[in-house]
C-alpha cells in the first residue's frame, strides 16, 4: 500500500484523498492521546524559576501599562512567596526569553488556577498544544519540498514518536517551545526564499523574532536567511537590486518584532541584547560537570563529539543511518555543484533546483549550531537538550533518505522490504513510548539502554521524584510524620507541587544537609564528581526500599532507615 501511495505514477487525485484522510486521522488520534496523558508527567526542576519569571514580567507591565489592574496586589503577593523572586528583584535572570512563561502566567491568572496541580497541569497542556501545533507546521513543511508523497506523513509520524521528544513536549517550556517555534520560522523562511511575498515576509520575521525572543540563538535564522539571499543574488543577475528592499525589510520587521516580543530589551534594547547573548553564551547554572560515556567531565570543556553521540545514543539507531545517508548526499551534491561553478557561466549553480536549496538549507541549519558549539566551546548539560531546535531538521534529513532510497531501480519486493523496516520503525517508536511512559525522556536506543546508568546522566530532569514520593507517601498513614533526604542535586521538594495528597504536608525535606532521616531519594545526578562529595553518599543505615525503572534504566530509587 506504501508503494502505491509513494508512486507518482498512480491517480493523484485519489493518493491525496488517501494521505489527507491519514493524516487528519494521525492528529486527531495525536491530540486525543496528548489530552488524556498530559497529567501523567512528573515535575521538571526548571519549573518554579519559569513560573517566577513569568510572574516577574507580568506584574511588571501590569504596572507600567496597567495601573490601575484589580488583581494586582494578589499577584505580587503570590510572587514575593516564589522561590527566585528576589534575585530577580535585583535584577538577575532577566535576561530569559518570557513569551511562554508570560502566555502560562495570563491564563493562570484569567482563569484564576490556584492549586500547584492545576497550574502546572495547564502549563503541560499549553506546553503540548504548542508542539502539537508545531508537528501541524512541521507536516507542511516536509509537504513544501516533497510534493504530494507520503513522505510529509512518515516525517510527521518520526517527528511526534521519538520517545524523548514526545515526553518533553509536555513539559519543557524552553528546549521545546524553542523548537516549536523554529519550525514556524523555517518554513516562512523558505517560503519566503521561494517567493518574497509580503504575507511570506511578515510571518518569517514574526516567528524568527519570537523565537530570537525565547533563545538568542534564534538570530541564526535571520543569519542563514541572509547568507542564502547574498548566494543567490551571486547567481541570478540583477536579483540583488530586485529584492534587497524586500529583504532589508525582512531584517527591520524581525528587529521590530524582537524588541516588542521581548520586555528585557525594552528599556535598552542594543546592549541589552548583547548582554543576553553573552549571558547564555556560557551559562551555567551551578553544573559544572556531566556524565558522559562513563566519566564526570567538566561542561565548560565538552569533548567535540559530545552532541553527534547524544544524539546518536538517545535517538532509534536507525534515524542515524537515515542522517547519514541524508547528510551526505546533499553535502556531495553542494560539493559536485561548487566545483563546477565557473565565473562567467551563469549556468551552474551551487544548487540546481529549488528542491536543493532547501536541503541545503536544512543540512546547514543542523550543522551549523554544533560546529558554532564546538569553536565557541558553549557550556551544555543535560544531554543535547540545548540544541533540540536542531531535531526538526534531523527528521527532515531522515525524510530526505528515505526519498532518496526510493529512487534506486530495484525491484518491487526489496521496495517493499524497505516499507515494511519503516513501519516497523514507527511501530518500535510507538512501543517505547508504551514501555517508557510516563518517562520516556530517559530512553536510550536498545545498544546503550542496558549501561546507560553508567555512561550518561538519566533524569537530569527529576521527573520521577514525584513517583518516589507518592511511593512513601502510600507507606504511611495520615498523621505520621516523615522526613525525607536527597543523595543527588536534583531538588526533591519541587516533585511535591505535583502531588495531590494531604500526606505530603506531613513530609520535611532537607535536602543533603542532614543525615538521619526517614528516606533517602536519589537518582544519581550530580554537580560535581560523587567521589569527592561525602553529601552524596548514603550510609549502611539504610536500604533499598523502591527502584523506579523502565527497562533496563534506572530512574531513581529510594533507601528507607533499617
Amino acid at each position: 500500500m506504501l508503494n502505491d501511495l509513494l508512486n507518482p505514477k498512480n491517480n493523484l487525485i485519489q493518493k491525496e484523498k488517501i494521505i489527507n484522510f491519514l493524516t487528519i486521522l494521525l492528529f486527531c488520534f495525536y491530540f486525543f492521546i496528548g489530552i488524556n496523558i498530559y497529567k501523567d508527567y512528573g515535575f521538571s526542576i526548571d519549573e518554579p524559576f519559569q513560573r517566577t519569571s513569568g510572574y516577574y514580567w507580568y506584574i511588571w507591565i501590569i504596572n507600567n501599562f496597567f495601573e490601575n489592574y484589580s488583581n494586582i496586589e494578589s499577584l505580587q503577593d503570590s510572587f514575593n512567596k516564589m522561590e527566585w523572586s528576589s534575585e530577580m528583584l535585583e535584577g538577575t535572570f532577566l535576561e530569559y526569553g518570557v513569551f511562554f512563561d508570560l502566555l502560562a502566567v495570563i491564563i493562570e491568572d484569567q482563569f484564576n488556577l490556584k492549586s500547584y496541580q492545576d497550574i502546572y497541569h495547564a502549563k503541560h497542556l499549553l506546553n503540548f498544544s504548542f508542539f502539537f501545533l508545531s508537528s501541524v507546521c512541521f507536516f507542511y513543511l516536509v509537504k513544501f519540498r516533497f510534493k504530494n508523497t507520503l513522505l510529509p506523513l512518515i516525517g510527521t509520524i518520526f517527528y511526534i514518536t521519538t520517545p524523548r521528544i514526545f515526553a518533553e513536549s509536555f513539559y519543557n517550556s524552553k528546549d521545546i517551545i524553542f523548537m516549536c517555534l523554529t519550525v514556524f520560522a523555517i518554513f516562512f523562511c523558505l517560503k519566503t526564499l521561494k517567493n518574497y511575498k509580503i504575507k511570506n515576509i511578515i510571518l518569517f520575521s514574526f516567528f524568527a523574532a519570537l523565537a530570537t525572543s525565547l533563545r538568542t540563538m534564534g538570530i541564526f535564522i535571520i543569519l542563514l536567511f541572509i547568507i542564502f539571499f547574498i548566494l543567490e543574488s551571486f547567481e541570478i543577475k540583477n536579483f540583488f537590486i530586485k529584492k534587497i528592499n524586500l529583504v532589508l525589510a525582512t531584517i527591520f520587521l524581525y528587529l521590530v518584532f524582537t524588541y516588542i516580543l521581548w520586555p528585557f530589551l525594552w528599556t535598552d534594547p542594543i546592549n541589552n541584547f548583547f548582554t543576553a547573548f553573552q549571558f547564555f553564551k556560557k551559562y551555567q547554572l551551578g553544573v559544572s560537570t556531566s556524565l558522559y560515556l562513563g566519566k564526570y567531565i567538566n561542561t565548560n570543556y565538552l569533548p567535540w563529539h559530545y552532541t553527534f553521540v547524544w544524539i546518536a545514543v538517545s535517538s532509534p539507531i536507525i534515524y542515524s543511518f537515515f542522517f547519514l545517508i541524508g547528510s551526505l548526499n546533499i553535502t556531495y551534491n553542494f560539493i559536485k555543484n561548487f566545483l563546477e561553478i565557473s565565473i562567467n557561466d551563469y549556468a551552474k549553480k551551487l544548487w540546481k533546483s529549488s528542491n536543493e536549496k532547501i536541503d541545503l538549507f536544512i543540512l546547514i541549519f543542523f550543522m551549523g549550531p554544533i560546529f558554532a558549539i564546538i569553536i565557541f566551546q558553549s557550556n551544555l548539560y543535560n544531554g543535547w537538550r540545548h540544541l533540540y531546535f536542531i531535531y526538526p531538521a534531523l527528521i527532515y534529513l531522515i525524510v530526505y533518505a528515505i526519498n532518496f532510497l526510493m529512487k534506486f531501480n530495484i525491484s518491487k519486493i526489496s521496495k517493499n522490504s524497505f516499507f515494511l523496516i519503516i513501519i516497523f520503525l514507527i511501530i518500535f517508536n510507538i512501543f517505547n513510548l508504551v514501555k517508557f511512559h510516563p518517562y520516556q525522556n530517559v530512553y536510550f536506543n536498545y545498544l546503550f539502554e542496558k549501561n546507560a546508568n553508567n555512561l550518561f546522566d538519566v533524569d537530569y530532569w527529576g521527573l520521577g521524584n514525584a513517583q518516589s514520593l507518592k511511593k512513601i507517601l502510600n507507606n504511611t498513614n495520615k498523621t505520621e510524620k516523615i522526613s525525607i533526604g536527597v543523595a543527588s542535586f536534583t531538588p526533591l521538594a519541587y516533585s511535591r507541587y505535583i502531588i495531590n495528597d494531604k500526606k505530603i504536608n506531613n513530609v520535611l525535606f532537607s535536602g543533603t544537609t542532614k543525615k538521619d532521616q526517614d528516606y533517602f531519594i536519589t537518582n544519581y545526578i550530580y554537580d560535581r564528581n560523587p567521589k569527592f562529595l561525602k553529601k552524596y553518599s548514603i550510609s549502611k543505615k539504610y536500604k533499598k526500599f523502591f527502584t523506579l525503572k523502565r527497562g533496563n534504566i534506572i530512574i531513581n530509587e529510594i533507601y528507607k532507615k533499617k
